[in-house]
């Protein structure tokens, strides 16, 4: 079953096509567990207007990302082209202009296309005559020990593991037959750009371009900290300005910091207001939590060259308001063209508790938390794909029992929203009758507030006897993150086996306030996080949905979620039958080559500093992005010796559960040294213990084969000791 709903499509990302906004185009990402790889897949969607929209077949995209110009007329894709067994890859971009293509072999020019949320750029300018992408530069060529030298050049961490370089290349295509260009954008030393979008007033082809751009910053160290999954890094938003383009292979530029040292910004979208550019961002709190509450942040185009203003449109919540908004806990980046010039509003996904929800937010402040959830079945979570600029918002949602289903939004204004569906996937009976057999539940464990516990089981898996099914508890990892109602298929695939799934939104997850999250990372992590795991189980007891006992209730994690997992079983060993941990914390002082040594100081109360550029700071090099202030600290013996006290090591003796780990041995945030030294504990101690090394795998141990090892051998673990 788990082969079957981890096959299912999901949806990643959509644009409408043309002015009228009559069509568009979906993209999925799907398992192939024949192939063992991960591809892409590509609908489009015509006469949006109909009752029954055209929609047709999912085929594979051959490509890495694909944007069609504000008018439809013209398109870029992206490329990487396969050749035969030990040949190379090409890098390809292609222009489509109506029916009329060029190729361009840019396999040369660059190394890797970034597409990834962090660096990938792909933007027109206002004329649609040229284009902008993020790739990685080319070594230099005239140093044969570079290899050797990767330490000074360092790279962006787990999930972006060899990327070093991101840089922007511009693609000059004019209307005319004359053939289209690329050439390098040169930027300050020091400083990584990616995110790049154009001004939508000022950029001119015989003039230079002004673009905005998402920057990164060098720490003191030399070290740039892990990007992935972390929204507190060095980085701001960045006017960049180029020179005339001229006859060289590179263009010049200046840049202009628009953000203060002290804030971390991201995904800048710009949109134009009265001739001018407004410039949206987002921004958490510099250091500190990976992930914290963010704003939503303006900065407008002053009259003359100097200047301009950041205003707050969103600002951080600290606890949730009458309306429930808790304040914004978006994806890393805004959608595409997040504004709706019909209704004022811009639109976004956030979570709210235990959910994601639309958010709709208007430049004076008011916002509308869209949530039908009143008058509809089912506990969806929502993510926004695209907008088409004016009423219509394209999204989809999911539940336990729903793998997707695509719909428009349309606004009209913030007192009317009104969604419909346009597309779902194709289920085989046998997972249509399995899926509609699940059930979900939201509860509140009110003295643990604010955690929250979401139930899933399915109806056919009810014992005979009345008793409720095993229970396997699984805290999430982060900890700042959220478990929600979206759809899961290791989850769905273990309620089908006869399990309820208790799935714990502890103090430290987001969607309930500012004030959540810091009540975690006050030195209380290992203490209050666990304290809310066992009230929502104990919740659970006492309500009828779990049964203590022998082969009653398990438990299963990851990163923070196995640090969770362990602390449970050797803190409360006679409440768990078996454990299940993949890539799991147990020691927080061993910090030997994660890319993200912060969080082992920061989320257990120690404090690392994370700041960046002054404001107009030009031509910046690593040693003056930073002041002496921001030196970080290293792991002296009292640090390390407090940190072991709050790790799960520290409980290594008490365990007596059966444990199974999963460690991926390229891991870069959390050292493999962690899951494998606590093998060797356990089994030094004489515990009942196994665990699976993955050679090629990183720290989510997402790779289709491997995950599916994880959930058949996890399954397995659970079975041969449930009652």
């Amino acid at each position: 079953m788990y082969t079957e709903l981890a096959s299912i499509p999901i949806p990643d990302g959509g644009q409408f096509i043309g002015r009228d906004s009559h069509s568009l185009e979906l993209s999925f990402m799907a398992r192939d567990h024949d192939l063992n790889t991960t591809k892409k897949l590509i609908k489009t969607i015509g006469n949006l207007e109909a009752e029954k929209p055209f929609v047709s077949p999912a085929n594979q995209a051959g490509y890495l990302a694909s944007l069609y110009s504000p008018s439809s007329k013209r398109r870029v894709v992206l490329k990487d082209i396969k050749g035969g067994e030990g040949s190379e890859t090409k890098r390809v971009v292609e222009l489509w202009d109506g029916a009329t293509q060029t190729s361009l072999d840019v396999t040369d020019k660059h190394g890797v296309f970034y597409t990834d949320d962090y660096f990938g750029s792909l933007s027109f300018n206002p004329s649609e005559t040229v284009i902008v992408y993020t790739a990685e530069a080319n070594a230099v060529k005239d140093d044969p020990l570079w290899k050797f030298r990767q330490l000074q050049e360092p790279d962006f961490g787990e999930g972006l593991s060899g990327k070093r370089r991101p840089t922007a290349f511009i693609v000059n295509w004019p209307e005319s037959d004359e053939k289209p260009s690329i050439r390098i954008l040169n930027t300050p030393t020091g400083l990584h750009l990616g995110q790049f979008v154009f001004s939508r007033s000022a950029s001119q082809a015989n003039e230079g371009y002004v673009l905005y751009a998402t920057g990164y910053e060098t720490q003191l160290d030399g070290r740039i900290l892990g990007v992935k999954g972390c929204f507190n890094r060095a980085s701001g938003i960045w006017k960049v300005t180029t020179a005339p383009q001229g006859e060289l292979e590179s263009i010049d530029s200046s840049v202009l910091k628009l953000t203060a040292p002290e804030i971390s910004c991201r995904s800048p979208r710009v949109i134009e207001r009265d001739g001018k550019d407004l410039v949206l961002f987002l921004s958490c709190v510099s250091g500190g939590p990976h992930v914290t509450t963010s704003s939503l942040l303006a900065w407008s185009q002053p009259g003359n060259d100097a200047g301009g203003e950041v205003k707050q449109l969103v600002a951080v919540v600290q606890e949730p308001e009458a309306d429930r908004f808790p304040g914004l806990y978006p994806p890393y980046n805004l959608p595409a063209v997040p504004y709706l010039s019909k209704s004022g509003a811009i639109v976004v996904s956030s979570h709210v508790g235990s959910r994601t929800v639309v958010v709709f937010l208007s430049l004076d402040g008011s916002r509308l938390v869209w949530d039908p959830q009143e008058s509809q079945q089912g506990l969806y979570s929502w993510s926004v794909l695209a907008t088409d600029g004016r009423s219509k918002v394209l999204c989809w949602r999911s539940s336990p029992s729903v793998p997707y289903e695509v719909g428009l939004l349309e606004v009209q204004d913030l007192t009317s929203v009104k969604w419909r569906p346009i597309d779902t996937p194709l289920l085989t009976q046998k997972i249509s009758k399995a899926l509609s057999s699940i059930q979900t539940s939201i509860h509140q464990i009110l003295k643990a507030a604010p955690t929250e516990v979401i139930v899933v089981q399915s109806s056919s898996s009810k014992r005979d006897d009345g008793k409720p099914a095993p229970c396997v508890l699984v805290p999430h990892g982060g900890p700042h993150a959220t478990t929600t109602t979206a759809f899961s298929a290791s989850t769905i695939a273990l309620a089908l086996e006869g399990y309820t799934l208790a799935l714990p939104n502890y103090t430290g997850s987001l969607g309930y306030g500012e004030a959540a999250i810091h009540a975690l990372v006050t030195g209380r992590c290992g203490r209050r996080d666990v304290d809310d795991c066992i009230a929502s189980l104990d919740y659970l007891v006492d309500k009828g949905l779990a049964e203590e006992g022998p082969g009653r209730v398990f438990v299963m994690g990851g990163s923070h979620g196995g640090f969770l997992s362990a602390h449970l079983i050797g803190q409360f060993p006679d409440k768990f039958s078996a454990a299940v941990m993949r890539n799991p914390v147990i020691s927080v002082g061993e910090i030997s080559t994660t890319d993200i040594p912060d969080w082992y100081f920061a989320e257990f109360g120690f404090p690392y500093p994370v700041r960046s550029s002054q404001l107009h700071a030009t031509g910046l090099q690593p040693s003056s992005i930073l002041g002496q202030d921001a030196i970080p600290p290293i792991m002296t013996g009292p640090v390390f010796s407090q940190l072991q006290t709050v790790s799960p090591i520290h409980h290594v003796n008490d365990v007596k559960s059966p444990v199974l780990l999963f460690v991926g041995l390229v891991d870069r945030r959390v050292a493999p040294t962690h899951g494998i030294e606590y093998y060797h504990a356990l089994k030094a101690r004489g515990k009942e213990v196994e665990v699976f090394t993955f050679p090629n795998d990183s720290h989510p141990l997402e790779s289709v084969e491997t995950a599916k090892i994880c959930w058949e051998q996890g399954r397995d673990w659970f079975n041969k000791r449930r009652l």
